[in-house]
């Protein structure tokens, strides 16, 4: 699992900063001041402000204003469903994970790769 500090990734700010940009394009397409928006999600406008500049914000604050413009339901399109999946035997049972359990001292925890497997 990569973590959230690895060189590889975008900065968090500029990834923000983006997201900012892209969320002030769609209201501007949509033909609304921020005072508008801002109004509309119950929201201040200075909030919103931060929000499309990058600095920050609650998920409730977006989900305000995502609903706002009529895109709520993409809020759950941001992290993918982990019901099913077909390269987990676990989700044959159809019954979602209700915890995570680590592999215990006596179960190998080596990494499979080609070429290791028994003769």
């Amino acid at each position: 699992m990569t973590h959230y500090n690895s060189s590889d990734l975008r900065p968090l700010s500029m990834l923000l900063s983006d997201f900012g940009q892209q969320l002030e394009a769609y209201r501007i397409s949509r033909n609304l001041k921020q005072a508008e928006l801002a109004e509309l999600a119950g929201i201040s406008r200075s909030t919103l402000s931060r929000l499309e500049s990058g600095n920050g914000g609650t998920i409730d604050s977006l989900a305000r204003i995502m609903r706002a413009l009529d895109i709520e339901d993409r809020l759950l399109d941001i992290v993918p469903d982990a019901k099913l999946s077909p390269l987990d035997p676990r989700s044959d049972t159809g019954r979602a994970r209700q915890r995570v359990r680590k592999p215990s001292a006596s179960e190998p925890s080596e990494d499979w790769s080609w070429g290791d497997e028994a003769p």
